[in-house]
């Protein structure tokens, strides 16, 4: 069975990642989103930390990721147009114009 998982990734300079990550919590918190879910599906951040070889500490921007996972791309959608585009709202006004946020979805395969 697939798992759809819903991706955005957060870009802002460098030396706001330790700002975002405290934004992001309190975000998660007031979407219910504890125990590692959210609308009852598991989710994750990642932080990068080496791009094409260059260490995050070199680079001009950081991006983190929040990724949830979904039974159905139709879900993923839905959420991402409903629950998620409040968050990106918020962010693009606490941390614009130098950042942005894109998202993606991704499904799992076997092979």
């Amino acid at each position: 069975m697939s798992i759809f998982i819903h991706n955005a990734s957060f870009m802002m300079a460098r030396g706001r990642e330790r700002e975002f990550l405290a934004w992001l919590g309190p975000e998660l918190r007031r979407l219910g989103a504890d125990d590692a879910t959210t609308a009852g599906m598991p989710w994750r951040v990642t932080t990068m930390r080496e791009a094409g070889g260059v260490d995050y500490r070199q680079a001009e921007a950081q991006t983190v990721a929040w990724q949830c996972e979904f039974p159905s791309i139709e879900a993923a959608r839905a959420w991402g147009a409903d629950v998620f585009a409040s968050v990106a709202a918020r962010f693009e006004e606490k941390f614009g114009p130098e950042a942005m946020v894109f998202t993606s979805i991704f499904e799992t395969v076997e092979i």
